[in-house]
């Protein structure tokens, strides 16, 4: 169950008072969640500390890790090298010792690996905290040894990213053209389709880029045989897959809510999902019966339903986008 931040602070609050508080924490949530703000927040309760950011932080005695090099990765020399020295080798004469890890979801499966038995006993006092927008991306086995505490956002406004503000140029454009037809329905489909593209072009690129990255750097260090490269191979494209599928998953939440918007004005409900585009979906509302937009809701939820199966995706979205916008 995500909470407001402030009602996570104060749960935290309760644990410490209690002696309950635990060595390791998942934070989680999307970018509008500020997870840095909140990690600085939780440094303070703990330590009872008046430090503003991460960075002041990283000078007043925690470690503070983000992902290195073209590769964007936490690698196992990270945890080798920077971690545990911290943790059992130098003193800082604090209470505790702070460990916070930024985009969290970049330690790969070595690395995750690597990290599990300190990560499950560490020194007494003791904090681990693991900021990611991406939980889905960690094993079952470290998701075991934290605790999660999923975030809402601070406010009610949307941070779009790249393929998201696409999306919405896209439904925007929807009160000024036909979609009530075979052609238009996939003439959207193919628009929708070419954003899914884009993000996969993107993805692979990226994450096979660090992937080479990481080859050259092991090359340069050690001996690498062929299991390891196969091993990481095969990582890397369940990464683009996984990451894929979130981004792809977030372009269905936002049409749906979108839709959604349209029928909250047609039966006058005052709460919107994406208040920022009222006037757009409003437009919408008044040109489209509110039975068509109750039946492209239906179908574009048993669609989102269906992504999360063995379905064929280009048949489902061809399927989906016909029952739904012809």
């Amino acid at each position: 169950m995500p909470f407001k931040a402030n009602v996570a602070q104060q749960l935290l609050a309760r644990a410490k008072d209690k002696g309950r508080l635990g060595h390791a924490y998942l934070i989680s949530g999307p970018k509008e969640a500020d997870l840095p703000g909140f990690a600085v927040k939780t440094l303070n309760l703990v330590s009872g500390e008046r430090w503003p950011d991460l960075d002041s932080w990283e000078k007043h005695g925690a470690l503070v890790l983000r992902p290195e090099s073209k590769s964007r990765q936490i690698r196992i020399e990270t945890i080798r090298e920077q971690v545990e020295p911290f943790l059992y080798v130098t003193t800082s004469g604090a209470a505790h010792r702070l460990c916070v890890f930024v985009d969290a979801e970049r330690m790969n499966q070595a690395t995750q690996n690597a990290f599990l038995r300190t990560l499950e006993e560490p020194p007494p006092r003791t904090l681990f905290l693991l900021l990611s927008t991406q939980p889905e991306q960690f094993l079952e086995t470290t998701l075991s040894r934290v605790i999660r505490i999923a975030l809402l956002p601070e406010n009610n406004t949307r941070q779009l990213s790249q393929p998201e503000a696409k999306m919405v140029r896209l439904l925007t454009d929807l009160a000024n053209r036909p979609t009530d037809s075979l052609a238009g329905a996939l003439a959207l489909r193919k628009e929708f389709d070419d954003i899914l593209t884009e993000i996969e072009d993107r993805l692979t690129k990226e994450l096979e880029s660090g992937f080479e990255e990481e080859k050259k750097f092991y090359r340069q260090t050690t001996d690498v045989d062929n299991a390891w490269l196969k091993d990481r191979e095969e990582e890397t494209k369940a990464a683009i897959e996984a990451r894929y599928r979130q981004e792809r998953d977030g372009l269905m939440e936002l049409l749906l809510s979108w839709l959604g918007d349209v029928l909250r004005h047609q039966v006058g409900v005052g709460r919107l999902d994406l208040p920022e585009h009222a006037a757009a979906t409003g437009a919408l509302a008044q040109r489209w019966e509110p039975a068509t937009v109750s039946r492209r809701i239906k179908e574009l939820r048993r669609l989102h339903s269906n992504l999360h199966t063995n379905v064929q995706e280009n048949l489902a979205l061809d399927a989906a986008f016909v029952a739904a916008f012809a």
